[in-house]
């Protein structure tokens, strides 16, 4: 029977699932620190996280390949990189969540929600250095080679299997994490800012889904009354942040990332 007093997680996750989608970000980037502060299990949160961002996440990145495709007939010559990336990603990453999830684990609640506002406060930070060097850039009509600043192709893809297989353990303890470092690595290599919002959406689609089978079949968690509401406003949200982050300037966008990513480590 459904409990109608969990109808208001339908609002946080359209929130979640347009923030996350639009930013590269994870939706765990709204959905644990809102959780922590309304009180949930700490046992529910990163699990229930998983579960709503299987929805979310997965309804981004469809939109964004889609976009993806319409930009690969464009002049832009990067977005033809998309797939390629999301595959070079996609290993490291599926690694790494394994790796944190059953390797290593934060000790208790509070270490949990330390490392959440250390990332995130570090990520903000670090959206914001890189929006002020590239700021004056001029990046279209650049060939892939002449927009990469790391041109050697085996340090490139070493830097990429890195940062997946890191971001995947980090992704394991918070339900954030491989998204972000993701975005922000695509930025300062100098991808577009909307390819690389997209293929974090979808490398974080991979994380999540990888992750939430230890909260089906190993470990309980998933809270079932927030997910009935919550996992349809995430199909929603996912679906129309794409469109949303494209009224945004390159600029405009990395502000919002860094903005939103620094209060959440604040109010955390």
């Amino acid at each position: 029977m459904i409990d109608l007093n969990y109808a208001p997680f339908f609002l946080l996750a359209l929130l979640g699932a347009i923030v996350a989608n639009a930013t590269g970000a994870g939706g765990g980037i709204v959905f644990v620190p809102a959780f922590n502060l309304l009180g949930i299990d700490h046992a529910s949160i990163i699990a229930t996280s998983f579960a709503i961002q299987c929805f979310g996440m997965t309804a981004g990145s469809i939109a964004w390949y889609r976009y993806s495709r319409r930009q690969n007939i464009t002049l832009e010559p990067a977005w033809h990189e998309y797939r390629n990336l999301v595959k070079v990603f996609a290993i490291p990453t599926i690694l790494g969540v394994v790796f944190g999830q059953t390797v290593f684990q934060p000790n208790d609640d509070q270490q949990t929600i330390l490392v959440f506002k250390i990332f995130s406060a570090i990520f903000g930070v670090a959206i914001l250095v890189t929006t002020y060097q590239l700021r004056k850039t001029l990046l279209t009509g650049l060939s892939v080679e002449e927009r990469l600043s790391i041109k050697n192709p085996m340090l490139r893809r070493t830097l990429f299997y890195l940062t997946g297989f890191v971001g995947g353990a980090i992704t394991a303890w918070l339900s954030i994490g491989v998204g972000e470092l993701v975005a922000i690595l695509l930025i300062l290599l100098r991808y577009p800012v909307a390819m690389s919002v997209g293929v974090a959406v979808s490398v974080s689609a991979i994380a999540v889904w990888v992750g939430v089978q230890k909260y089906i079949w190993f470990s309980s968690g998933i809270d079932l009354n927030i997910l009935v509401f919550a996992a349809p406003a995430a199909l929603i949200g996912g679906t129309l942040a794409r469109r949303i982050a494209s009224y945004l300037t390159a600029t405009q966008l990395k502000i919002v990332i860094a903005g939103w990513v620094l209060i959440s480590a604040v109010v955390m």
